[in-house]
């Protein structure tokens, strides 16, 4: 690519023009407004192309459902860099949580710990997309800004002396000089099980639904009463249950009677009857009621930089399961035991025992060698010697707290669940007096660090597919990312009103061509009476997005890359040598240029975003406002290197 000459054109093609193409605008917006008047300004034209409305993009669409919530605070999210350490912030630059309280009457009436509707957070995308590029189009520095309401079918790259060439979706083509793809979600073809499961609907006239956006699925043509089976109880099953249950004249009151019955639905008699079903048996659990992002009583004292450096020094890349995961057990018990002492000693034996008890186990904490499992022998003596018959804290049993149980019936199920969740219920509304929340709190703060790690390629490639993506992530995601409280407890009333059937773990669905339904079942729930353990029901739908896999993609665009080696996976070995393609693209470091075929790098083309799985852990995961842009506001460090890579290919 030939360097713009000063005075001369440059095109800046932004594919994308939801939340990480907005951060890139808003931190290109920064990038002029700090070069102010002191170099020579070349003249640089800006297109956004997204046949969705820019800001918003497809996902937080602000005409969506109000009753689809953000999964993070009011205090949480942000696409610009308003307080984020080390990057300047744009003339325009707000977080939510400021826009909100500067726009109380577009906001809502939302508190910074309130959830917001994911509308309400599109309407603050689409202000910061106008507010940023409204300031660009206004500097001396750009020429023309448009938005053209388009997909991008094809990217031809930069040679030598042309420019980069985007095929848009009416046929039409334009030439840009620097390309920053931010594209998002995009579709994804279905997995063998769900083509399988969606072939046998067409032929029995079922229907199936398969991994969708919720605000993309026609609500409305679930029929009232319909039995509908339920594949994952994630955040997408939550969206579900509000949306058929709200969503149909439903309502939720007030029982006063405390966490786990806090509420009674009053259906409206339009409701489906939903059969959820997932690996562990039940939904994601509820977050804390905090007023942070991390419990205030969570400091890491082992999974630390320091020692994660002398690590490293000593092994190299690090192994997961080998060099972090004891050390993060280890603050995780130590969280939890420590807030046992302090908020309910009475369990240890009153306060002199159970201060001896922390002092103990401490010291056990102190003097066990760095790979060695906090769950020794020792340390569940001396939990025994104060408070025999308590088990020792497992971390990773309570992902799957039904491991190994049999139930003689759904509806012995049906009260496990019910009663495991009430619990959790009560745990989650005492937020910071809670010490399984605490430990909670500490597994999530080790998370964020881990993501670090990853992103910093400080971890062996076999160790992070293998135990990274392998357990850990879906060990988090369970307990640390689930949705807010509020959205539990109603799940427990849609239950106790009849409306909601647990299946049990490790689900079996299977099409039964001779009764025309789809039938789900539990290989540990079952009894005499084939009703109580087998569900079925003419509806099945799978609550989760589409899979963020390149290679699984549908998009023409990215399709295209691959199969002309402008783009390909990142690739990983297992622990035999042989290569398995990973979730994104590969790129190179800061700032993520796309790597094609045989390692060759398009000098002017930026990926942001979920296409950069490969290399990091949570792309789809907003950046935390306030916090290290090389940590836990990454998205907006990425943001700002492509901006600042974008403008020296401009001017220099």
């Amino acid at each position: 690519m030939t360097p713009a000459v000063p005075g001369e054109r440059f095109t800046i093609a932004v594919v994308g023009a939801g939340p990480r193409g907005t951060s890139f605008l808003e931190r290109l917006l920064a990038v002029v407004e700090e070069a102010g008047g002191s170099a020579p300004v070349p003249v640089v034209d800006i297109v956004v192309l997204d046949p969705e409305e820019p800001g918003p993009g497809h996902v937080w669409r602000t005409g969506q459902s109000e009753l689809f919530l953000m999964n993070t605070p009011s205090f949480f999210p942000t696409v610009a860099a308003a307080g984020t350490p080390g990057l300047r912030p744009s003339s325009v630059a707000l977080t939510f949580d400021q826009w909100r309280m500067a726009h109380p009457d577009r906001a809502q009436v939302l508190d910074r710990t309130d959830y917001p509707p994911r509308a309400t957070y599109g309407r603050y995308l689409a202000e910061t997309y106008r507010e940023v590029t409204d300031a660009l189009a206004a500097s001396a520095a750009v020429g023309t800004l448009e938005w053209r309401q388009t997909e991008v079918v094809h990217l031809e790259p930069a040679r030598t002396v042309t420019p980069a060439i985007l095929t848009l979706g009416d046929g039409s083509t334009l030439a840009a000089d620097a390309v920053v793809l931010a594209v998002g979600h995009v579709p994804a073809r279905l997995t063998s099980e769900q083509h399988r499961l969606a072939a046998a609907a067409a032929e029995l006239g079922l229907e199936y639904r398969g991994p969708s956006i919720p605000c993309d699925l026609d609500w409305d043509a679930v029929p009232a009463g319909a039995d509908v089976l339920v594949r994952g109880m994630g955040l997408n099953f939550f969206d579900a249950l509000a949306q058929l249950t709200l969503g149909r004249g439903g309502r939720f009151v007030n029982t006063g009677q405390g966490p786990g019955r806090a509420l009674r639905y009053e259906p409206s008699g339009a409701e489906p009857v939903l059969h959820p079903a997932s690996r562990r048996g039940v939904c994601y659990l509820p977050k804390a009621e905090l007023d942070s992002f991390v419990p205030h009583a969570v400091a890491l004292k082992y999974l630390v930089p320091e020692v994660v450096e002398a690590l490293q020094a000593e092994h190299g890349p690090l192994d997961f399961m080998m060099h972090l995961w004891p050390l993060i057990h280890r603050d995780v018990v130590r969280a939890y035991y420590n807030a046992l002492v302090h908020n309910r000693p009475e369990i240890l034996g009153g306060s002199g025992p159970a201060t001896e008890f922390l002092a103990a186990l401490v010291g056990l904490l102190e003097s066990a060698g760095r790979g060695e499992p906090v769950t020794a022998h020792q340390a569940k003596d001396l939990l025994h010697a104060y408070a025999p018959g308590m088990p020792f804290l497992d971390i990773r049993t309570l992902a799957r707290p039904f491991e190994g149980r049999v139930y003689d019936s759904g509806e012995d199920y049906q009260r496990e669940v019910a009663g495991f969740l009430e619990g959790i219920s009560a745990e989650a509304a005492a937020g910071e007096d809670s010490p399984l929340m605490v430990a909670i709190g500490a597994l999530h703060a080790a998370r964020l660090l881990v993501k670090q790690l990853v992103a910093e390629q400080r971890l062996t490639d076999a160790s992070r597919r293998r135990d990274v993506s392998g357990w850990f992530e879906t060990l988090v995601e369970g307990l640390a990312s689930g949705p807010p409280l509020t959205r539990v407890e109603q799940l427990l009333a849609v239950a106790r009103a009849g409306l909601v059937r647990f299946v049990g773990p490790d689900p079996q669905f299977e099409p039964d061509a001779g009764r025309s339904r789809f039938t789900v079942s539990s290989p540990q729930v079952g009894g005499a009476d084939e009703a109580q353990d087998v569900h079925r029901g003419t509806w099945m739908m799978e609550a989760m997005m589409p899979p963020n896999r390149v290679l699984l993609s549908t998009s023409g665009l990215v399709s295209s890359l691959l199969a002309e080696g402008t783009a390909v996976p990142y690739t990983v070995e297992d622990e035999e040598g042989d290569p398995i393609p990973g979730r994104g693209f590969d790129v190179t470091e800061r700032p993520h240029r796309l790597k094609g075929a045989a390692g060759a790098v398009q000098e002017g083309v930026f990926v942001l975003g979920l296409q950069l799985a490969s290399v990091q852990w949570g792309t789809a995961i907003a950046a935390e406002a306030g916090r290290d842009p090389d940590g836990r506001a990454r998205t907006l460090g990425d943001a700002d290197a492509a901006a600042r890579a974008v403008w020296t290919l401009a001017t220099d």
